[in-house]
């Protein structure tokens, strides 16, 4: 065995023995191994070296070492096969080089941030599904899959006419046949008497037709909104995921009981739940792991997805969900 900067080197029998296994990559007659590669092996007694010496020097070579390393660890354990190539990329249940993987793994710690544009710059950058290992304080890993995710709905977009009456932070409806066709839409809250609207639904309402007055007069959709923003600074960034996921067919509705925008659904509220939770963020959103694992998390709970709108030059829906490899 040859220690040579970032990589370990084997020949002979043993390189081929460890190569059938699944580990490392020839070149010429030398087998070539990553840190992590070499550690997994000594630490199984595969290769002949001190466990404690190699560790001491792969901390010093390579960043977050002894995270990749508990991530491929605990992968190899499962039973899979990870080649490493700058990047872990993960075999199905079976398969081995030189088929092609099927998974690219990313191992962060719990402490690292989460960075919604760096996610998303991934997925454009990769034609393999995503799995992103999160390495908590006791070194146990939760995993989520990564993707772009397409929502589509079955409902349809109409006009609306009337008047909605602003109140302080959300609108009124008295007319009965504006609340019929609001209700048969799903859109506002009934109280018999009259409609309430969130400023959300009123902005989109407007657009479509409604009119909203204000201290007895008839205000613009720019001056819905100016106001609107000193109540709800992120309406605008909220407003265009609205009014997309409208265009898909979908309705959303309040998301706060479940600590995001949005809960979409996909057909009537009274035949079925929500499925998705839709939050939506700038491009430039940043957090730790621990909120993302707190959102997912709750997701899962009440038997629903979660999804980030990533808000910049267009949107992106990006689904996190929880699995066990």
């Amino acid at each position: 065995m040859k220690i040579s900067g970032k990589k370990v080197i084997l020949e002979g029998k043993d390189a081929n023995r460890i190569y059938n296994k699944g580990f490392g990559k020839f070149k010429g007659k030398k087998l070539q191994l990553s840190l992590v590669e070499a550690c997994y092996l000594i630490e199984k007694n595969k290769i002949d070296y001190d466990l404690k010496n190699f560790i001491e020097y792969a901390i010093k070579k390579e960043k977050n070492f002894e995270i990749n390393y508990l991530v491929y660890r605990d992968l190899r354990e499962r039973g899979y096969i990870v080649s490493i190539d700058d990047l872990f990329y993960l075999y199905e249940r079976g398969a081995r080089p030189p088929a092609p993987p099927g998974y690219v793994v990313l191992p962060f710690s719990e402490r690292a941030i989460f960075s919604i544009s760096k996610v998303a710059n991934f997925l454009k950058g990769t034609d393999k599904k995503v799995i992103i290992g999160i390495v908590d304080e006791e070194g146990d890993i939760t995993y989520y899959t990564s993707k772009f995710f397409e929502m589509r709905g079955g409902f349809n977009e109409e006009k609306f006419e009337g008047v909605a009456y602003l109140l302080k932070d959300r609108c009124i409806v008295w007319d009965e046949k504006l609340m019929e066709k609001l209700k048969k839409n799903y859109i506002g809250r009934d109280f018999k008497n009259f409609l309430l609207l969130s400023l959300m639904e009123a902005a989109y309402i407007m657009e479509k037709g409604v009119k909203i007055m204000k201290d007895g007069k008839e205000i613009s959709f720019e001056e819905f909104m100016k106001y609107s923003h000193k109540i709800q600074p992120d309406i605008e960034e909220r407003l265009i995921v609205y009014k997309e996921l409208k265009r898909m067919g979908l309705l959303p509705k309040t998301g706060f009981k479940f600590g995001s925008h949005f809960r979409v659904y996909e057909t009537s509220p009274d035949e079925s739940h929500a499925p998705y939770l839709v939050h939506v963020v700038k491009s430039n959103y940043k957090a730790v792991w621990a909120e993302i694992s707190r959102a997912v998390r709750l997701a899962h709970s009440v038997k629903k997805e979660m999804v980030f709108a990533m808000v910049g030059e267009d949107i992106k829906y990006i689904r996190l969900k929880r699995i066990t490899p």
